[in-house]
């Protein structure tokens, strides 16, 4: 009986959806699937042409060519045609969406990250490569290195203080060190020397202002009921963000013996959708679909007027972990002209937008000795992958130059290298 109902049914939806195609001629079915054919190719041309429909743009550090101009040097010597083909191919319409297809493809079934650096670990945990790397101590600099750098840091924190400054030295959390177990086997070494910890015990040494919010975040790691390093990001989440934030106001107010305007929290969301940084490294990787269900917690926060607060002068030198300050809008309320020195290199203030290097002034072309004699308080927040030599380093050459600034009858001593 089940097979002939069976039987019945397939005969039956025969007859209705393929019957037709077979009595239709063979001709125009072809004519029919080639049109088709044709105009899916044509899409994309369109698509570029006259856009029909919206796309999102790629997420990360894309190089996009430039359209060109023609003339005729160029159209003899080929360097037209390979400028306009970049172009072309930067510029074809689903581009975004095509890149996302093939970026999602080889990471579910080749368990590949396609955006520089990044790293898969164990379930789905997203790494940068050299966060692991300053966690196994690869970029290790070594003692001399660091002592030397530290006793400037000294020297400008004590110069500071008979100046009626502060000057505080703030490590930001480093992934690896937050989620070590899930780091690929690959990539794991014995453990060794560290810029990071020689940092944080040469800063205890030496009696350096300094906050510890590594350790802070780990110490919190196994009593949080709340998501303090995603999955899917490369910073601390904007949740620690914002209590370290707090913790950062309550550490100057000690060091300057002042009161501060502090956040109060009017609500607490809890959401599955990831805002700001929370997933930073996998929206770079343009994938389709989320690589990890997690619920961030997301306070909203108030500024109560307080008439008898005082906002101190404050200047932050670091790296991106200082963006997520500054999108919880904690130096506009409790720093008064505040600004911010991106890597020493790029600045940021009230009057320039937020980590948008382009639009931003450079450091070089601004008098920031002049800044330094009017501010209160200098903030230098780094995470450890910007401890090593070279480019990226404590300071960003801040420490050098400025060290170099106030004590010229000593700016010929060169940094001791390992």
């Amino acid at each position: 009986m089940r097979d002939n109902i069976f039987i019945y049914i397939s005969t039956s939806v025969k007859k209705i959806y393929f019957q037709p195609l077979l009595i239709y001629p063979q001709h125009k079915i072809k004519q029919g699937l080639f049109i088709m054919a044709l105009a899916t190719l044509c899409l994309p041309l369109i698509q570029q042409c006259l856009p029909f429909a919206d796309e999102d743009g790629l997420f990360g550090y894309y190089n996009t060519a430039g359209n060109v101009s023609f003339s005729f040097a160029t159209w003899f010597d080929g360097s037209y045609q390979q400028k306009k083909d970049a172009y072309l191919n930067d510029h074809m319409g689903f581009r975004p969406g095509m890149v996302r297809i093939k970026d999602q493809v080889s990471f579910s079934l080749f368990s590949k990250a396609k955006y520089g650096g990044a790293i898969l670990g164990k379930h789905n945990y997203l790494y940068y490569e050299n966060y692991i790397l300053a966690y196994n101590g690869r970029d290790y600099t070594g003692e001399a290195y660091i002592r030397h750098k530290m006793l400037r840091l000294k020297a400008l924190q004590d110069t500071f203080a008979h100046m009626g400054k502060s000057l505080i030295l703030a490590f930001t959390p480093n992934k690896a060190f937050f989620y070590p177990q899930n780091i690929p086997d690959s990539m794991r070494t014995p453990p060794g020397p560290t810029n990071y910890k020689s940092y944080v015990r040469m800063s205890d040494s030496l009696s350096i202002n300094f906050i510890n919010f590594n350790e802070w975040l780990l110490a919190m790691k196994d009593t949080s009921s709340n998501v303090l390093y995603p999955i899917a990001g490369t910073h601390w989440s904007v949740y620690s963000s914002i209590i370290a934030g707090d913790s950062l106001v309550r550490y100057i107010e000690r060091t300057r013996n002042i009161r501060m305007p502090h956040a109060v929290w009017t609500k607490v969301g809890h959401l599955y959708g990831a805002r700001q940084t929370d997933d930073d490294i996998v929206k770079a990787m343009n994938l389709m679909w989320p690589v990890a269900k997690e619920q961030y917690t997301y306070p909203e926060l108030m500024y109560p007027a307080d008439t008898s607060a005082k906002k101190p002068r404050v200047i932050l030198i670091g790296d991106s972990f200082v963006i997520n300050l500054l999108n919880n809008r904690l130096p506009q309320n409790s720093f008064t002209d505040w600004q911010f020195w991106f890597y020493f290199k790029y600045l940021n203030n009230a009057n320039t937008p937020i980590g948008c290097e382009d639009a931003n002034p450079l450091i070089e072309q601004y008098d920031w000795k002049a800044e330094l004699d009017k501010t209160d308080c200098v903030v230098l927040m780094y995470t450890s992958i910007n401890l090593t030599a070279g480019r990226d380093n404590l300071g960003n050459g801040f420490i050098e130059q400025a060290y170099d600034h106030y004590f010229p009858a000593k700016s010929n001593m060169s940094i001791v290298k390992k």
